[in-house]
Formats: structure tokens, C-alpha cells, sequence
């Protein structure tokens, strides 16, 4: 793989039957940079999400992650290396409080122990840093005033934003985010970029996303990658691709 890329996809193929998803696909997500992949409906953005995430295997080619190739794993396994992902549907828990849905998430909960949850006692100190862990986590998003309400009570919004608060406390290297900002008002769309922003600076984690909504989201994205027909058909700085009349063609249709 490349070595200064913490996600790598080479040469990836995946087909459905008949027909092909994912041609040749190959790209890379840097250390600390928000990167954005594009393209129109049925160009195999999310299909490529699906198979670096370990949800589809590739018929052929490899995935690394962190230097490690991770190929073939299992979802549950590549989240524990520290490689999440939030949908475009937030997968919360809507009966928990937004507390709750921090802490249920967390990795080595000692209430997935038997005899650890029976003597809780040996673990009141990692349950109270855990309790601290996930307020902290809720200012940075500006959620912590919204602590007791359930998850249901949200905005749509809000939502999206307590899905990243509960990949952030498993400790993530980096976040694959499918279309973060569908259906977010304009306001809260750019908080959850600067939101964004804010934690690969401050956290060191890098963001692989997927978005349509271009006029918002350009201005904080590192690079992007433009997709078409299975293919990666243009790549680099988002002012590079954004003038590149072969992708305003395909895509934007100019």
C-alpha cells in the first residue's frame, strides 16, 4: 500500500450478478484531512464505503487500513482497529437518552463482563471516566445541555451529530461518513463541518465522506475524489476538480 495513507483501496473490483459496482477502484484517505468522494447516483460511492467497512468483500484487490490489511474482515473486527462509520440514516438507539447512547457504545464496557458486571464495584472508576469521556465529547459537538433527552427528541440533526459523538468514543483513527449532511438546514449543516474540522484537529481523525451537497461542504475538504460508472475518474484539490469540465459535464451536467 501507500505508505502515507491511513485508508488505501487497491484496485479494487466488485461486481452484483451481472453487474459491475466497482471497477479498478483505487484511493486513499491521508492522516488528519477530510476527504470527499463524489459522483453521481449509481457511480459506487457507497458500494466502495460497504467494502472498506468489511460489509462486502472485493472480488478482487485489497483494503488497508493503518498499514494492516484488513481485506475480508468483518465489520466488527475492523471497527475494533479503530475504523468507524456513520450512515446516512443515523443508527441510534431512540428509546436511550443521548447519554446513554454515548455510553453504550463504548469499547471494554465492563458491563459486557459477567463477573465484572456483578462486582461493579471494580469498576466504578472506568464507568465515572466514561460518564467524563462522553461529556466531553457532547461540548465539542454542543450537545451536552441535551444529555437526559432521548435520542427520539432530536432533530434530524442532532441525530447526525450524536452518531459522530458515538463513533468518537470508541477512540476512531479515522470515520467513514455517508451523506452527513441529507436533510440538515444550511445552519446546522455548516456547524456539523466545523464540528468536523474541530476534531480532526483536535483528535486527530481523519474523515472519509460521501456528499452531494457540494456548495456547502467544498470549503473543508482536503481532497476529493470523483466517481463515475464504477470508476475514479478524476482526483486532487477540490478547486482542481471543481474546474475540471470533463467532471462538471458528468456530473453537474454543464
Amino acid at each position: 500500500m501507500e505508505p502515507e495513507y491511513i485508508i488505501y483501496a487497491e484496485n479494487v473490483y466488485k461486481s452484483f450478478g451481472g453487474v459491475v459496482a466497482l471497477r479498478n477502484v483505487s484511493l486513499g484517505l491521508r492522516p488528519r484531512t477530510i476527504t470527499m468522494i463524489i459522483g453521481p447516483n449509481g457511480s459506487g460511492k457507497t458500494t466502495l464505503i460497504n467494502v472498506i467497512s468489511g460489509v462486502y468483500r472485493p472480488d478482487r484487490g485489497r483494503i488497508f487500513f493503518d498499514g494492516t490489511d484488513i481485506t475480508g474482515w468483518p465489520p466488527h473486527r475492523i471497527f475494533s482497529r479503530g475504523l468507524a462509520r456513520t450512515f446516512q440514516v443515523p443508527a441510534l438507539f431512540t428509546k436511550l437518552t443521548v447519554l446513554e447512547n454515548m455510553l453504550v457504545v463504548a469499547r471494554g464496557n465492563p458491563g459486557e463482563s459477567l463477573f465484572k458486571a456483578i462486582f461493579r464495584g471494580s469498576w466504578i472508576k472506568y464507568e465515572e471516566e466514561l460518564v467524563e469521556k462522553a461529556f466531553r465529547i457532547l461540548d465539542i459537538l454542543n450537545l451536552s445541555d441535551l444529555w437526559d433527552k432521548r435520542a427520539r427528541e432530536l432533530s434530524g440533526g442532532q441525530m447526525k451529530l450524536l452518531e459522530i459523538g458515538r463513533t468518537l468514543m470508541c477512540d476512531p483513527t479515522a470515520i467513514l461518513m455517508d451523506e452527513p449532511l441529507a436533510g440538515v438546514n444550511p445552519s446546522l449543516a455548516y456547524n456539523i463541518l466545523e464540528y468536523l474540522k474541530n476534531i480532526r484537529d483536535r483528535e486527530n481523525v481523519s474523515f472519509l465522506v460521501i456528499e452531494h451537497r457540494l456548495d456547502i461542504i467544498l470549503p473543508y475538504i482536503d481532497y476529493v475524489y470523483f466517481m463515475v460508472e464504477g470508476r475514479v475518474f478524476a482526483q486532487g484539490r477540490p478547486e482542481e476538480v471543481m474546474e475540471n469540465k470533463a467532471v462538471l459535464e458528468a456530473y453537474l451536467g454543464e
